[in-house]
């Protein structure tokens, strides 16, 4: 029985290789018929269409590409010429757009591959409302009052209109551009009111506001690419003009735009930067701030570093060195007040020189955010007004910021202490002072102390956008101060990224004097407590196109005045500030 299944196997073995194999056809044998020239039904054979003729004077058919070519990649131009995807095309490219690209805008080379032009129009309005004290215009219509200090409310319009215009050669988000020229012209109108003479103008003839304009090149700049230290293009360039510079993260001691020539440049695939900026200090119109063309006799110098990933991923160290020489020469603003030197003591010009040695930090050492600073200042200053005598400078500025991220919350505390001077008549000048500051600390311009300038017989308690309290005339045209009491300062606040459009800040400050001694002899008093009082401050900004074309920022500010305040401005009524920023810019 198992011989005759194996024979049936191997049977169905050979019939199953017979059919299998290829059928051989016999020459003139009909081909068989294929299932593709058939139809399903009936087995008969498709009908075909004859093959279409060429019209007579037709043109000949198109070259097929030569091997190894496809005509799916074309040449064009240049890649700045690309055609946009079929979703874009119906979107016109209006100019006004924001969105779209523009060759006035840097998207296009305006000739050849690498050479570009953008050109921005700014308007800047801002509308500003505050209660600060103002001494009483004694001489003028008014007079007769018997408190020092008169009516503290203040209104302000400032508009700052600019057209930048920035032409430069090379792909700059490849490379370093080779070379850049660029311009920014700004015209500004300045109105403020006051309800006290004398505050405004000098000659009590001018009444209580103030409008004027002023037309400035605040900024003229050459730079020019020198070289490259390897293929990561790690470079050294320099520029040359009337030119922006911060000289750390939060512009503690120098954050100004003037004369002067800068090298700057990276290294070690970006992970150090460099700057070397020489500044021959031009005068500032009084009213607008802006730049005039005339020598401040001021020069300052500044070398720092900053170093990416220092101890820690995420922290960038900076280390730098100031020097500051002012001249002092006599000097009365637009206004007609003495700026230099200070209407106080020794009032006599002389000149000043400081050393600033930095060390400031920017980033986050694992979850948390990191911003700080210290500086140690030392020089000489010629017979200071305050001391009466030349002096010995040595000063120390401390700030730090600590934060959290928590989803869109960030909440933060900081602290900032700036020295102050125990002894006013010594030879040694305690107390920390600025070259040019502008703090982006605290609460910022949100802040009440840190936004608004208090005068104080002829002197500023606080500078305008600066917290320190240095008794000096302007920070802008007067000179450094380093006979000052001091500041301690210590708050919290809660950042919020309210929508993509809308975000928001809330917080406050505790201040405090350092020293007493410079203010007690300055206004002839007993005793000055150190609690100069608290603030809170609100502020919130909106961008409706989701770009910084078109920017609200709103805020407010009460501060409430602590027993030294009260004494030295003889007021315990809350102090405030608030403000209404826009910004249009195409």
């Amino acid at each position: 029985m198992k011989r005759w299944r194996i024979a049936i196997v191997c049977w169905g073995c050979v019939l199953g290789l017979e059919r299998s194999a290829p059928a051989q056809q016999t020459p003139g044998a009909e081909e068989p018929r294929r299932r593709t020239d058939r139809n399903r039904i009936g087995d008969r054979p498709r009908e075909t269409a004859p093959p279409a003729k060429e019209p007579e004077g037709a043109p000949p058919p198109e070259a097929q590409p030569p091997p190894g070519t496809s005509p799916d990649f074309e040449p064009l131009d240049g890649r700045w010429f690309i055609e946009p995807p079929p979703y874009e095309v119906n979107s016109p490219r209006d100019p006004l757009n924001p969105y779209t690209q523009n060759i006035l805008k840097g998207d296009y080379p305006i000739f050849g591959e690498d050479l570009f032009l953008n050109l921005t129009a700014t308007d800047k309005l801002l509308i500003e409302g505050r209660r600060v004290p103002v001494g009483t215009g004694i001489t003028g219509p008014e007079r007769g009052k018997d408190e020092f200090f008169g009516d503290f409310e203040q209104f302000q319009v400032i508009n700052n209109a600019v057209l930048q215009a920035d032409l430069f050669k090379g792909q700059q988000a490849f490379k370093p551009v080779d070379w850049r020229l660029k311009a920014a012209l700004v015209y500004n109108t300045n109105y403020v009111r006051v309800e006290e003479t004398g505050a405004v103008n000098i000659n009590v003839q001018r009444d209580t506001d103030r409008l004027t304009d002023y037309l400035a090149l605040q900024e003229a700049i050459a730079e020019i690419h020198l070289f490259d230290l390897n293929d990561r293009y790690d470079f050294v360039s320099t520029e040359i003009g009337i030119l922006s510079f911060n000289s750390d993260f939060r512009g503690f001691v120098f954050n100004d735009t003037n004369l002067g020539w800068r090298i700057f440049g990276n290294a070690d695939a970006n992970k150090w930067q460099y700057n070397l900026a020489f500044f021959n200090q031009l005068e500032k119109d009084t009213n607008s701030e802006l730049n005039r063309f005339q020598d401040r006799g001021q020069y300052v110098l500044i070398a720092n570093v900053y170093r990416q990933d220092f101890l820690f991923l995420g922290y960038t160290a900076s280390f730098s060195v100031h020097y500051n020489h002012d001249d002092g020469e006599l000097y009365f603003n637009r206004n007609g007040f003495l700026t230099r030197p200070k209407p106080a003591g020794l009032a006599k010009p002389h000149d000043l020189d400081a050393v600033y040695l930095g060390w400031a930090g920017e980033g986050h050492i694992g979850p948390v955010n990191v911003s700080h600073a210290f500086y140690q200042v030392f020089g000489r200053e010629e017979d200071n007004e305050f001391a009466a005598r030349s002096t010995e400078i040595n000063a120390q500025l401390a700030a730090i910021e600590l934060s959290y991220d928590i989803d869109w919350l960030r909440p933060r505390i900081f602290t900032l202490y700036q020295s102050g001077d125990e002894d006013t008549r010594d030879k040694d000048a305690e107390g920390f002072d600025g070259i040019l500051e502008a703090p982006a600390f605290a609460g910022g311009e949100a802040s009440f102390w840190n936004r608004q300038e208090i005068r104080l017989l002829g002197v500023s308690f606080t500078q305008r956008l600066s917290p320190y309290v240095d008794l000096s005339t302007s920070k802008l045209e007067g000179q450094s101060n380093f006979v000052n009491p001091g500041l301690l300062l210590a708050g919290a606040a809660i950042d919020a990224e309210l929508t993509p459009k809308w975000r928001a800040v809330f917080g406050g400050s505790y201040l405090r004097l350092v020293q007493t001694e410079a203010v007690e002899t300055f206004l002839e008093l007993e005793s000055v407590d150190e609690d100069l009082g608290a603030e809170l401050f609100l502020a919130t900004q909106y961008r409706p196109l989701l770009t910084n074309n078109l920017i609200f920022n709103v805020g407010f500010s009460p501060f409430f005045p602590g027993a030294a305040f009260e004494k030295v401005f003889e007021t315990s009524e809350v102090q405030f500030s608030g403000f209404l920023d826009t910004i249009i810019s195409w």
